[in-house]
């Protein structure tokens, strides 16, 4: 009753700000994720506290933008995408009449997992107007990840050196044996790891988000100027890595290390990609030692908990999903676990103790959607590599052509991790994923600002009039001629440097043009 009195006011403030202007949605997604944990223990013992987030913000976010928004700029995601995705829907949806699916409560929340932050693509590839609302962005995802990396280092300082049950029950009351795994723990590796869910509803999210977290860091990285920001974020590089491995997710010991590789790679510097190797490898190395945690053992065992995972798992997992799931599938949420809620309690039980999920994301698809149904989820996060290359390819201005690689890699390593879990299932990844990759879906129309700004300052005699000068963006008005990055970049690329001058190439083409990678949009855009 008091969750609902105190509430249900600001569920109406929320609805209200974000009908008004939609943009509020998408920063006060952002400002709520962090305190997850902390609703879902306040309404414990009800399930309705993994809902709030989307009541209060994503659904009145996608009616303000879909119903109410002038620019969704819909040209911004490419018809591939479009395509895939849209085939996508069609296979969930006719998995969702599929006989074996218990109820309708069950269908729904397979459904849901499926489908609902998809439009975030579109949501985040509109939202950049410019390289300021990138960067702000980006500024707010990572100055919010302090909230979550602090609870989860204060819970990791209390477990060691007072107790673990008491500190972990202090945030979270009653919901604390549920979110750290009925308190499990690890003792054999010189110093304790314990499963902390930060402030997040489980531990598995925490360790999701404390390796996510990694790839807006290394953006901001890529376009910050301020000195004092890109201090900040070096900062919350630390805090983060040092939040991941006290996390209690063993994985992490593997996949932060792998993150900080798969970006230098794929700037196709193999010089970068051998620095990170190096130079993480040491960091690693002196800062477990400091800490008192055996590395060889770690590393040790996390290298045959990765062998048994490929073989149990990953190659496995796909055949057990294909015996299961056969042509068409068992529909959806047959291998969701939130779909839990929705069975009796028997089904439920005997799901969990026998442990009947297979905790493979393309396994998944082939138990619920079938062998048609995972040729498609692969067929969308192919598409969606490829379009990220292709963009990566196209950019010419370094900064953006770093933060492009940075999301190539993000899709590249989502896809890599699905061997063995359930990634874009797991919150915030399921929302942050597609709301990060249409933030870069926008790097076209940013450089073409860049561009125009510089031919403006170059070509004054042909620069636009103030009557047609008024019909631009905002943003796009008084830029600097050629932006400035005074601060050394990320590993890999010696001393401080600048986006590279284009070449002239004629007067600027409407701001919105997609690279010809989909529909013209001629129109100047409008302020929303």
């Amino acid at each position: 009753m008091e969750a609902v009195v105190i509430g249900l006011p600001l569920l109406l403030a929320a609805w209200a700000c974000i009908l008004l202007k939609w943009r509020t949605g998408v920063y006060a997604l952002i400002a709520y994720t962090p305190f997850t944990g902390f609703v879902v223990a306040a309404m414990y013992p009800s399930p309705l506290g993994t809902l709030v987030r989307d009541f209060m913000v994503v659904i009145p976010l996608y009616i303000s933008f879909f119903l109410f928004g002038q620019n969704a700029r819909l040209g911004r995601v490419p018809p591939m995408l479009y395509a895939v995705y849209g085939l996508l829907v069609l296979v969930v949806l006719f998995a969702a009449v599929n006989p074996a699916v218990p109820n309708l409560m069950v269908a729904g929340i397979g459904v849901k997992v499926w489908l609902f932050y998809i439009p975030m693509i579109i949501v985040g590839a509109a939202f950049v107007r410019s390289e300021a609302d990138l960067r702000n962005v980006l500024r707010a995802l990572v100055a919010t990840g302090w909230i979550a990396w602090t609870v989860g280092i204060v819970m990791y300082l209390g477990a060691a050196l007072y107790d673990f049950e008491a500190t972990v029950k202090f945030f979270y009351g009653e919901w604390a044996r549920e979110a750290t795994q009925q308190f499990t723990a690890f003792y054999s590796y010189g110093a304790p790891l314990y499963r902390l869910p930060g402030s997040f509803q489980f531990n598995s999210q925490y360790g999701v988000f404390c390796f996510f977290m990694l790839f807006p860091i290394f953006m901001l990285l890529e376009i910050e100027r301020s000195r004092g920001w890109r201090a900040f974020t070096w900062a919350s590089m630390v805090v983060g890595l040092i939040a991941g491995f006290t996390s209690g997710a063993r994985g992490n010991f593997v996949l932060m290390p792998l993150i900080f590789i798969m970006v230098q790679f794929f700037k196709f510097r193999a010089g970068g990609a051998v620095q990170a190797i190096v130079g993480m490898g040491a960091a690693l190395f002196a800062a477990l030692s400091i800490a008192g945690i055996d590395t060889g053992k770690i590393y040790g065992e996390a290298a045959g908990l990765t062998a048994a995972y490929g073989k149990d798992i990953a190659v496995m997992g796909i055949v057990e999903a294909l015996d299961r799931g056969g042509l068409f599938g068992l529909g959806v949420g047959a291998n969701t676990g939130a779909a839990r809620h929705g069975q009796d309690a028997a089904t439920a039980a005997l799901i969990h103790d026998k442990g009947l999920l297979i905790e493979n994301y393309y396994g998944k698809a082939i138990v619920e959607l079938g062998a048609i149904g995972f040729l498609v989820v692969f067929a969308c996060m192919a598409a969606t590599l490829v379009y990220c290359l292709q963009l990566q390819f196209r950019l010419t201005q370094r900064p953006l052509k770093g933060v492009a690689s940075c999301c190539t890699a993000m899709v590249a390593f989502t896809m890599l991790v699905s061997f063995k879990g359930w990634a874009l299932d797991t919150d915030p990844m399921n929302y942050y994923f597609f709301l990060t990759l249409g933030m870069v879906f926008a790097l076209p129309y940013i450089e073409r600002q860049w561009i125009a700004a510089r031919y403006s300052a170059v070509n004054p005699a042909s620069a636009p009039q103030p009557a047609a000068a008024a019909e631009m963006p905002a943003s796009a008005r008084g830029l600097p001629a050629v932006p400035r990055f005074a601060s050394r970049p990320v590993i890999g690329r010696p001393g401080p440097y600048r986006a590279a001058p284009p070449a002239y190439a004629g007067p600027p083409r409407p701001a919105d043009e997609n690279f010809n990678l989909g529909p013209r949009l001629r129109r100047p855009e409008k302020e929303d």
